[in-house]
């Protein structure tokens, strides 16, 4: 027998009473109170420290025990378990702490290598008109928002396609569909972006960039084709969509999680503009880009150049959005230069004049 404290589960009330193991019953008695509970209809709470542990009954009520020791010596004596899996591990901390090592680690090894595997199988299976209908939808709001009309010359604009067109891809083979848009837009500057349908997107800015820095020669041509030929290689490589997988799939299961599944479509489109690419994926897409250019008489260094030129340009911009950042600025991040700018230069770079397998 051992001194608990019982509460009806109806009030607030404390009742002292002597709880007792007995015959397959729990046994309680005190002031005006007498319970008989079968052991399959109570349950008990873990130990935890030494807090005290709950002795929990079918009809809402509860014992509230202290004394770990009298109540372990009870159970042994009733023939009861009288440690459970967590008390056992808390008493030998070595054992709890590689477990949740371990634990971290399975998650770690789930998000690193998991996730991306299993976003790529998931993004091999999507219908072709899902990812139409994203680009879709992404163009639609970037249309309302932040783009403009393109102001290039109808020929420029001509002249940009058929030479993309005209690319022969490195290894054979046919280029990925794609469709490429021209739009103006300050609020972006001077990018390409490449949506998982196979829209890619080319600012005004992008090539204005390039003919004030090569004065319209063939050089700023072999630039722009660089950066686009890049584009492809996400679009080749399928890494706006297998990224937007990736993402969607951590934000269902936390949708889940919390209960708000609705407001996960919704968010498509607004997502598919946070996602960024990672470094594997970039290098990806610099590879197929100098395999093109060097297929088709170009050099890599071109492209070098353009993303030099570009982070030079978004350098200078940063500096004035730290001076007046708006919520705009704030929302375009995407568009801002990929990460590890000057890696990406002096690989391709490197890559001039050599055969590079995309």
């Amino acid at each position: 027998m051992l001194q608990a404290s019982y509460f009806d589960g109806q009030t607030s009330r404390r009742h002292a009473v002597t709880l007792g193991l007995q015959h397959g019953e729990w046994r309680l008695s005190g002031e005006q109170l007498q319970r008989r509970v079968p052991v399959a209809e109570a349950s008990l709470s873990e130990k935890i420290g030494n807090a005290p542990r709950q002795l929990h009954f079918d009809d809402g009520a509860y014992c509230l025990i202290a004394d770990h020791a009298a109540l372990e010596a009870m159970l042994q004596a009733a023939g009861m378990q009288p440690h459970s899996t967590v008390s056992r591990l808390e008493g030998k901390w070595r054992y709890a702490l590689t477990s949740f090592v371990l634990i971290a680690v399975f998650f770690a090894a789930a998000y690193q290598w998991g996730l991306p595997w299993a976003a790529n199988v998931v993004a091999q299976r999507l219908p072709a008109s899902l990812p139409a209908l994203m680009d879709e939808q992404t163009m639609a709001m970037l249309d309302q928002y932040v783009l403009e009309p393109s102001e290039l010359p109808p020929a420029r604009q001509q002249e940009i396609t058929q030479a993309l067109s005209g690319l022969q891809p490195a290894q054979g083979g046919a280029m990925p569909e794609f469709r490429l848009v021209f739009r103006k837009s300050e609020a972006i500057g001077p990018n390409a972006f490449a949506m998982p349908g196979g829209t890619i997107l080319l600012t005004d800015e992008l090539v204005h960039l390039a003919d004030e820095s090569q004065q319209g020669s063939a050089l700023a041509r072999a630039q722009i084709l660089g950066v686009l030929a890049h584009e492809i290689g996400h679009v080749e490589h399928r890494h706006a969509l297998r990224q937007f997988v990736q993402g969607t799939i951590v934000a269902a299961v936390v949708t889940w999680y919390l209960g708000d599944v609705s407001s996960l479509l919704a968010a498509a489109p607004a997502a598919l503009l946070n996602t960024r690419y990672t470094r594997n994926f970039e290098r990806e897409a610099d590879a197929y880009a100098a395999a093109t250019m060097l297929k088709n008489g170009m050099s890599p260094a071109a492209l070098a150049d353009m993303l030099s030129n570009m982070e030079q340009h978004y350098r200078q911009q940063e500096t004035a959005d730290e001076e007046a950042e708006t919520a705009e600025t704030q929302w375009l991040d995407y568009f801002s230069t990929h990460p590890n700018t000057q890696e990406r230069i002096a690989r391709l770079r490197g890559q001039s004049g050599k055969e590079v397998r995309p």
